[in-house]
């Protein structure tokens, strides 16, 4: 069985983030360290990045400025090593696009490439317990290419798998004409997406909008349906005021809430980031039907308030069944080529990989602490007076951490919070205890470090 010091498991944002300021820090800890990811690159959300999405929150808050303006990981060390710096600063734009951030991802996990293990899944873990009577964490991998099945024992795990891609089991009738929305540029058939084509859309936030945009821009497709239970569209609320929710010194205030206060607010801000779109998205899909409309033609139909109730396969294409909710028990039948799923992620992959351990729960949210380190409370006896080994838990507690959790907002300070527990090593204290946090040390003048 392989052995690491430290597993980190999805080479994301989350944990590219934490990569970065272990090597600013120069942490020991990169010593000995293996970042298993399931996919074959870095790349992010490569199926909706369309030349025109631009990011919902600003390039400051990428994986290393407001831990460590000085980093040489920042969106700006990127652009600079690019020669695109003083370009991109005469763009007078803070909001970069999604495909150059991605970019920009792939770039910082190069530094890292001796670490990450691409196509390597990391399926479950459980504890593991030692000849010497020390406990340790056992990781069950899988192979993607092959599906071989391995193990790696270590210390400490640190989890961030991303939200699986969610379709209504009702609509996943045929997997080459029903596509979600996260692989829309890489899965759809360009054969479907025709002068002939009917496509819809179901679902009414920000990656409906951009899809629903991309189809009226760039494809001559007959017909765009966009299909929602709510009111289309609705616009995002981006204030000011609603921005400083999404920053990690408000994740920390929102973590010393009540539950019900906790979740009062979730329902308040919902429409922060939630079922939304943005303004200038919103205004293109205007516009582009204001065009189509003065040509004499329409080819975009909305059904607010309305639900898909049965999906068909045909031979060319699908049949949709659909039902007005509430007081709209108007019905309908259509048929299409290529239904998109905006529907949405289910944040549960996190869930079936703890199962073993059993960790601590609160209405159906894993336990953290202000390190991040999940609350076990089947922890081996052997542990409540020694060593013991540690999982820590990221981007997946919506519920206990507030809106910035699954957004990029707290990315950098939240990876430093999160190294200095893995650099302190193994503390002798019981389980249920709560390591102390302290803020990221502000860097000095020679904290820069070389990274080639």
């Amino acid at each position: 069985m392989q052995r690491r010091k430290t597993l980190l498991v999805g080479s994301g944002p989350a944990n590219l983030a934490l990569l970065t300021c272990l090597k600013e820090r120069g942490s020991s800890v990169l010593d000995s360290l293996e970042v298993l990811e399931r996919r074959d690159s870095a790349e992010w959300h490569p199926g909706i990045a369309f030349e025109d999405s631009m990011l919902q929150v600003s390039l400051f808050k990428d994986l290393a400025f407001l831990r460590n303006p000085a980093s040489p990981f920042t969106f700006f060390s990127f652009l600079r090593d690019k020669e695109l710096l003083y370009h991109f600063i005469h763009t007078n734009n803070l909001y970069p696009s999604r495909k150059l951030f991605s970019d920009y991802l792939v770039w910082v996990s190069r530094f890292f490439a001796n670490k990450i293990s691409f196509g390597k899944e990391a399926v479950a873990v459980r504890f593991h317990e030692k000849p010497s009577g020390t406990q340790t964490l056992v990781v069950m991998t899988r192979d993607v290419s092959s599906g071989d099945v391995s193990e790696i024992e270590a210390d400490d795990v640190v989890v961030s798998l991303g939200h699986e891609p969610y379709i209504p089991e009702e609509l996943a009738v045929d997997s080459g004409r029903v596509v979600h929305s996260n692989f829309f540029l890489s899965h759809a058939n360009e054969g479907m997406i025709n002068a002939n084509a009917r496509v819809a859309v179901i679902g009414s936030g920000q990656s409906a909008g951009e899809i629903v945009r991309f189809l009226l821009q760039h494809r001559e497709v007959s017909e765009v349906i966009v299909v929602g239970r709510r009111h289309l569209f609705e616009q995002t609320d981006d204030n000011p005021f609603v921005n400083d929710f999404y920053t990690y010194p408000h994740s920390l205030k929102f973590a010393e809430l009540p539950l019900e206060d906790r979740k009062r607010f979730l329902s308040d801000t919902r429409n922060t980031n939630f079922s939304t779109v943005t303004k200038d998205v919103l205004k293109s899909i205007y516009d582009l039907r204001f065009e189509d409309q003065a040509c004499g033609r329409d080819r975009l139909r909305l059904f607010p308030y309305t639900e898909i109730t049965a999906a068909k396969r045909l031979e060319n294409g699908l049949r949709l069944d659909l039902r007005g909710i509430g007081g709209r028990p108007d019905s309908t039948t259509l048929e299409i080529e290529l239904l998109v799923c905006a529907t949405g992620f289910s944040n549960r992959r996190h869930l079936s990989f703890f199962q073993l351990l059993q960790p601590r729960m609160e209405d159906a949210d894993v336990v953290v602490d202000e390190s991040f380190e999940v609350g076990l409370d089947q922890m081996p006896e052997s542990c409540l007076t020694g060593p013991r080994p540690r999982v820590f838990l990221v981007n997946h507690s919506f519920g206990l951490r507030g809106p910035t959790e699954h957004t990029l907002g707290g990315l950098a300070e939240r990876a430093a919070v999160v190294a200095k527990a893995l650099q302190d090593g193994h503390v002798l204290q019981p389980a249920q205890g709560r390591p102390e946090t302290l803020p990221a040390a502000w860097p000095t003048g020679n904290s820069r470090v070389e990274t080639k």
